[in-house]
């Protein structure tokens, strides 16, 4: 085989090795593609299994406690305030309310922390706050009143939610729109149940923020 042969066949060898290294960066392009689309799919099935569990458990509990509506409420900055300061606020994430009723979530978003002090410091500091009657914390809580009242609360029991670092994040709030009966006693009888219910949320409520944690990662 002279040169020439030599030559042609080198270029042509060449042309099949640059079309092969083509075909396969394409191929690893569109599998990559594939791959990153895959986990968002997953995603929302591992998500919905959580949410699906989160409401299991309201829904079990508000029927162990005939409560009448059961809020989670998570704690976030949505926005700042004009000096760029951190507007804290809450809102609720998930709600399951007795049949007959209407739903509050809208009135339960974006609420400022900061009209609710005494409330918050009480579910921040200590492990749980209870009122059988709204009316006794009238003149403690006056904002927070108002507020319960306008959606038809008369009892409830704030239970914080933590992080894996025991930081707060939220809490679990169970109302009762009308009177409890006098012969029940929510803190003897149900405070161990309750507070049964609440570290189930945390946990699912953890399971979630990984999850986000690790979407985050993937991108």
């Amino acid at each position: 085989m002279d040169l020439d042969a030599i030559l042609e066949a080198g270029k042509h060898i060449g042309i099949l090795l640059a079309e092969l290294i083509i075909g396969l960066y394409f191929c690893k392009q569109y599998i990559e593609k594939i791959n990153k689309k895959l986990p968002i799919g997953k995603a929302v099935v591992e998500q919905n299994g959580l949410n699906m569990d989160i409401y299991q458990q309201m829904n079990y509990y508000k029927e162990l406690l005939k409560a009448d509506r059961i809020l989670l409420f998570e704690f976030h900055n949505g926005q700042h305030y004009s000096n760029y300061r951190s507007a804290l606020k809450m809102s609720a994430s998930y709600e399951v309310y007795r049949a007959g009723l209407n739903s509050i979530m809208n009135q339960c978003t974006n609420l400022p922390i900061a009209v609710m002090p005494k409330l918050i410091q009480d579910i921040t500091t200590k492990d749980y706050t209870y009122c059988r009657d709204i009316e006794y914390i009238k003149g403690d809580m006056g904002n927070s009143y108002e507020f319960k009242k306008s959606i038809g609360v008369h009892s409830f029991f704030d239970v914080p939610l933590h992080d894996k670092s025991g930081v707060v994040i939220g809490f679990v709030a169970i109302h009762w729109n009308n009177p409890i009966p006098p012969h029940v006693n929510l803190e003897k009888d149900y405070k161990d149940e309750i507070f049964h219910f609440a570290w189930k949320l945390e946990e699912l409520v953890q399971e979630l923020t990984n999850m986000d944690s690790n979407a985050r990662k993937r991108k």
